[in-house]
């Protein structure tokens, strides 16, 4: 009995062995989703992310990478209706964040990214991807605008130097048009592909801003008169027809491109874009905004962001693909496939800041107004900017700023 017994025993605990392993849960591959803004808009952002997705499966064979890169006008939308319909991605690159940290959709920085990585972030832009004073997203690059001016338009208007006041812009644009013709003297592009950025730098050279000392501000008395500006600017005759229908890229930088634009607002990119747009030729200088009287000289400075979402548990596989992201050789790539941007790290930062095109821009960063990205309800207030600041150029710009305003004041997170 005893034998019987044990050889008994001894077969229960093979078949319950075999059973435990049948049970045992499989180690099949994570997938994670990425959702990506569109940089470039010719395939390098998508040439890119394919080939990190690639690289980093081969040397992490448990972890799918699904890429999915998405146009700038889109991804906002794109994203929430993927987490309104439950088909919520791992990882997001778009320029907004706050809301959803506010929502409880991300992780923390610190819950997916080794300290490693987060310490090579530069601090600045570090400090403007948090909610609540703690990180929920990571800066993929930064931008910051500047003056962009035709020499050779300024020199047939006999203007020998850029304006650096609102005044002295007045007299160059007056001196453009009665002495170049068939070039706008300013384009300014209040349609809605990025209408916030163009607004933000002209009420910041009046000294306004959208949010100021934890309030909405958009109807500031600063805000009315740079509004005011612009639209007396349009009744002139000084920009391109009508300007609360110009976009950014399709409109105002290819009228510039095009030799038909004195000024314009534009990004770290724009260089790198007018090459690619025809605007090779153009001879071109590139100086501080121009801001009115006993005002002081700003740039915009623009961020964009990585987020994490929590949604799929999927902390641990974020953190091995965005540390290999961030490792220097991929990011350098990212940064040559993004069109050229101020590095958000600290190693890649240093080397930029002697570059001859990128070194200008990061000397501006110090005097830089940001959005307030930080603020949960940013992403509905820029919408609401995008759609109808262009109302100032045909209707009443107090008007159109306190409907803004009303809309920031009512939003929820």
């Amino acid at each position: 009995m005893k034998k019987i017994g044990k050889k008994i025993g001894l077969l229960s605990s093979v078949v319950l062995a075999a059973t435990a392993v049948l049970a045992a849960p499989s180690h099949a591959a994570s997938s994670i989703t990425l959702v990506a803004a569109d940089y470039d808009g010719h395939g390098a952002t998508q040439a890119f992310w394919n080939d990190l997705a690639k690289t980093f499966q081969a040397a992490n064979a448990d972890i799918k990478v699904n890429v999915q890169i998405v146009n700038w006008n889109d991804i906002n939308q794109k994203v929430a209706t993927l987490v309104s319909t439950g088909q919520v991605p791992d990882i997001v690159n778009d320029n907004l964040y706050s809301g959803r940290a506010a929502a409880g959709l991300l992780y923390k920085v610190s819950d997916v990214l080794p300290a490693s990585v987060v310490d090579n972030i530069i601090p600045a832009f570090l400090n403007n991807s948090t909610y609540n004073g703690v990180p929920y997203a990571v800066p993929d690059l930064a931008s910051a605008r500047a003056l962009f001016y035709n020499k050779d338009i300024l020199t047939k208007a006999g203007i020998a130097n850029p304006p650096t006041t609102w005044a002295e812009l007045i007299a160059a644009e007056k001196a453009i048009k009665a002495k170049v013709p068939g070039v706008y003297p300013y384009a300014i592009p209040l349609g809605p592909e990025e209408a916030q950025a163009e607004f933000a730098i002209w009420a910041g050279g009046n000294g306004g801003q959208y949010y100021t000392n934890g309030k909405w501000t958009v109807n500031s008395t600063a805000n009315i008169k740079a509004a005011a500006f612009l639209k007396s600017q349009a009744a002139s005759g000084y920009t391109e027809p009508h300007p609360e229908q110009c976009d950014r890229t399709k409109c105002a930088q290819a009228l510039f491109a095009a030799g038909k634009a004195a000024f314009i607002d534009g990004a770290i990119f724009f260089p790198a874009w007018l090459k690619a747009n025809g605007g090779s030729g153009i001879n071109y200088g590139v100086g501080a905004f121009p801001h009115n009287e006993g005002k002081n000289a700003i740039t915009l400075g623009v961020q964009d962001y990585f987020s994490f979402f929590n949604g799929n548990k999927n902390a641990t596989s974020i953190g091995k693909f965005m540390s290999y992201f961030f490792q220097p050789g991929n990011y350098a790539n990212f940064l040559k496939a993004t069109g050229g941007f101020i590095p958000a790290t600290k190693d890649a930062g240093a080397a930029a800041a002697k570059d001859p095109v990128l070194g200008p821009f990061i000397k501006l960063l110090p005097n830089a107004v940001f959005y307030p990205g930080t603020v949960a309800t940013w992403g509905t207030v820029q919408g609401a900017i995008q759609q109808k600041i262009g109302g100032i150029i045909t209707g009443s710009p107090s008007g159109v700023l306190s409907d803004i305003q009303a809309t920031a004041l009512k939003a929820k997170a």
